[in-house]
């Protein structure tokens, strides 16, 4: 859209008889008024509302560079594009210029903060306002055919000019073919966030396309590109695809450039993420090429915040949306602590991709600074791993132009002591054999070996009163040495629980059904009361008698005596059943009457959650984390929407309840996902019927077995960044033994984590699933909730599958907060 053609009348700069040569250049900006808003009509460059806001917008950059030194070198300024700024309105724009070499540096390197922002006020006609820009952003534009062409402008016309080495007069730039879409065939596209829009190109007649992407303000474009087939590999002359930070072609806001390399297959050849809520995305060739083929889809996902400070025993960073590209322009610090002073830090670098390998220029554009040293290019397998003190501080930095995978990275804290297996470890680091310690002779060199010994001999428990004994399994353990466990005295600190003769007991020991305490204290103020000679293993009746036989509730028999493993069985039905998740199927309606559907208003369906009672769901904790843009806990911002099968517009027939609060488990913590379980308490309760109905919650002493074959379901992608599922999907997966799974997740599997999956890969839960139900049929053909959607590394990935919350460690705790209602 052409907005102004200046009157060039004013003299030349040069008074002298021969002006030096002029060569012709543009600068692309952009500029936010927050006093106009965007609307849809205005992404379409061909609407009567775009030339509207076009001529009112006239005298704003006709006017802009007219308080500057360079106001008549200015030819010509353009609106490419609105969108939706932070505030306001969002203006893509370019300046056409035509000035000697050195005037044309000066231009070209000035302070967008020295450009007008104002129009004079006063004067005019009436209905003249000021217009008070802000945000100014401008840069270089190369001047090269794919420009001129996606600009809409006649390249014919300045090869022309340079061939003559003549300034264009007014009259011939006002003949030239100005309108947008000369050459170029643009595509102007907004997803709001839960959807997707699909770019496709299939035999291209023209030699060159544009999209304009657009997301709501406070998200970021993610674009996905699915395959590039049928031009010549490497060719840049032949074939050029890229994707701009910026709604307008320039050079030092490309993200990232392909030239000719086909690219297909399976999964996404490649994920890229812009700074703010516009890319743009433009594909050119020389020559029309039959079977030409480029498809992709983008998608609005909220801006995530980075950094931050962590005080942890483990966990993850990765750079921002890893794996997706990381976006350009952004900074990110975190500071890692250890939780008790004296612990190192060991850092594993499982990723890093982060500047191109070609380039020569240091580590001056994309950064991974980790305690002082700068990272940026493949690091080898040796030097993956090192150890720092803590804090560690982490510096993560991207330029405004091509970015890259990232990095991901695992921190763990760690004693020093754990550096010196079964020896003892001097002050400055060094090991020493246990059998060196207290022989009378320093091995340390600060003596610390001779330090703290008693009469007794190495490998013997000083019991007081002159009086050792073999060590037996060690110090601060159950099992004692001393007849008194005087040897424990000074372990209260680490133990988790001291009887009153001082025996410590580990974690695993409290609570367990077992009475290792004199006086039971182990054994009181547990969640879950035991019966003398009961296991944690065993049923326990309404009656408090212990049942032996594994998983006695709701199988059909009545086998306490009071008939208590019967009641509550009003759950765990498909009365419907008659007989995308990743690698799942769609499921027919009424399969899975317990799957709810929470949804935000203004982003559509967010995560799963499971009916449990007419009043309460179950869902993950991670759901309702705030992020900088959208705060997740606030309940009121949640609809859960139940008997629901497909996710279509409106979603007619559903059971919509609104939530009246949150109870996410006081122990959940973000950095493991340990404890990753929530409540949610509907605002009325939900009738049951062919299409809504409760799974049934398992007891405390409920058993899955490795290897049974589960259900999991929901509406998430239906591959790793794909696209949601439209209809609920459902996937066979198959319990997985914990030790098996812990060494695959390098020991990051609680015990209050379940996995689930298949080993191959193939099947899996994914994104837009957490929260939702893993269950499993019993005796009896009902339907048990095993696990609750937690997390995992990727989706249906080789050897990675998922971990969910493992629902029976929290049965009593799901009774005492829903008062006995489930």
């Amino acid at each position: 859209m052409r907005v102004s053609v200046p009157d060039l009348n004013s003299s030349s700069p040069s008074s002298s008889g021969t002006a030096p040569p002029s060569s012709v250049f543009f600068i692309g900006g952009s500029v936010e008024f927050p006093n106009l808003s965007f609307t849809s009509e205005l992404a379409d460059s061909a609407s009567p509302q775009f030339h509207l806001q076009a001529q009112a917008l006239d005298n704003y950059f006709s006017e802009l560079y007219e308080s500057t030194p360079w106001s008549s070198y200015h030819l010509r300024s353009g609106i490419t594009a609105f969108s939706e700024g932070a505030e306001g309105l969002d203006v893509f724009y370019w300046s056409e210029f035509s000035a000697p070499r050195d005037v044309a540096i000066a231009i070209q390197g000035s302070d967008p903060d020295r450009l007008q922002r104002r129009l004079p006020g006063g004067g005019g006609s009436g209905n003249k306002v000021a217009l008070h820009g802000r945000n100014q952003q401008h840069y270089y534009m190369e001047l090269d055919e794919n420009t001129l062409q996606l600009l809409g402008l006649d390249p014919d016309d300045y090869e022309a000019e340079e061939k003559s080495d003549k300034s264009k007069s007014p009259n011939s730039i006002q003949s030239g073919k100005w309108q947008l879409g000369f050459q170029a065939m643009s595509f102007d596209l907004y997803a709001k966030y839960g959807s997707n829009r699909t770019l496709s190109l299939v035999s291209p007649k023209k030699p060159y396309y544009q999209w304009r992407l657009r997301v709501p303000s406070g998200h970021v474009v993610r674009l996905v590109i699915l395959t590039l087939q049928g031009a010549a590999p490497g060719s840049c002359t032949a074939h050029k695809l890229s994707a701009y930070d910026f709604l307008l072609p320039l050079q030092n806001k490309i993200i990232a450039r392909w030239c000719g390399l086909p690219v297909s297959g399976s999964s996404p050849a490649i994920r890229l993420t812009s700074s703010g809520n516009v890319m743009l995305v433009t594909f050119s060739f020389s020559r029309q090429r039959e079977g030409t083929i480029f498809k992709a889809y983008f998608q609005a996902i909220p801006k995530a915040g980075c950094g931050g400070s962590i005080t942890s025993w483990n966990g993850s960073i990765s750079s921002p949306y890893y794996p997706s590209y990381y976006p350009p322009n952004i900074d990110c610090t975190w500071t890692i602590r250890a939780p008790l002073p004296g612990y190192l830090i060991s850092v594993t670098l499982v990723t890093m991709d982060i500047q191109d390998s070609s380039s020569s220029d240091g580590c001056e554009k994309d950064w991974l600074d980790i305690g002082g040293v700068k990272l940026c290019y493949p690091v080898s397998d040796g030097s993956r791993k090192r150890i720092y003190s803590s804090p560690l501080s982490l510096h993560f930095h991207s330029d405004e132009s091509l970015t890259h995978r990232g990095f991901h990275l695992l921190y763990r804290a760690f004693s020093p002591e754990g550096t010196c297996p079964r020896q003892f470890r001097c002050g400055d680091g060094r090991c020493v054999p246990l059998k060196k310690v207290c022989d009378g002779r320093k091995d340390c060199a600060d003596g610390r070996d001779e330090a703290r010994c008693s009469s007794c001999r190495p490998g013997e428990v000083d019991c007081g009163k002159g009086q050792c004994r073999p060590q037996g399994s060690g110090p601060c353990l159950s099992q004692s040495s001393c007849a008194d466990s005087s040897e424990e005295g000074g372990c209260g600190g680490k133990c988790h629980h001291v009887c009153p003769n001082k025996v410590c007991l580990p974690k695993s020991s409290v609570c367990d059904g077992v009475v290792d305490c004199k006086d039971r204290s182990d054994e009181l103020n547990c969640t879950r009361a035991y019966l003398k000679g009961c296991s944690s293993s065993s049923y326990k009746c309404a009656n408090g008698k212990c049942l032996s036989k594994t998983n006695p509730e709701c199988d059909g028999f009545k086998d306490c005596f009071d008939g208590s493993d019967e009641l509550r069985c009003g759950c765990g039905t498909r009365p419907r059943k008659r007989t995308k998740i990743v690698g799942g199927s769609d499921a027919s309606s009424g399969s899975w009457p317990w799957q709810v559907s929470l949804q935000m208003e203004r982003y559509g369906h967010v995560c799963g959650a499971t009916l449990i009672s007419s009043r309460w769901l179950v869902s993950a904790a991670h759901c309702f984390q705030d992020s900088e843009a959208i705060k997740y806990s606030d309940a009121r911002a949640w609809r859960a929407y139940m008997g629901m099968r497909a996710m279509t517009t409106g979603n007619s027939g559903a059971t919509i309840r609104p939530i009246r609060r949150m109870v996410l488990h006081p122990q959940y913590d973000q950095f493991t996902s340990d404890y990753d379980i929530a409540l949610l308490e509907l605002a009325a309760p939900v009738y049951f019927n062919d299409l809504v109905q409760p799974v049934c919650v398992p007891a405390g002493s409920h058993t899955f077995t490795t290897g049974t074959s589960c259900y999991v379901t929901g509406w998430g992608v239906l591959m790793e960044d794909g696209e949601l599922a439209t209809r609920l999907q459902e996937a066979s997966v198959k319990i997985i033994n914990r030790k098996t799974c812990n060494k695959l997740y390098d020991d990051a599997i609680t015990p209050r984590m379940l996995c689930a999956g298949n080993l191959q890969g193939g099947v899996d839960a994914c994104q837009g699933d957490s929260g939702g139900p893993l269950v499993c049929q019993e005796r009896g053909r009902r339907w048990f909730l095993a696990g609750i959607v937690s997390w995992g590394e990727g989706c249906a990935r080789l050897n990675r599958p998922g971990v969910y919350t493992q629902v029976v460690k929290f049965a009593d705790w799901i009774r005492q907060q829903t008062k006995g209602q489930v």
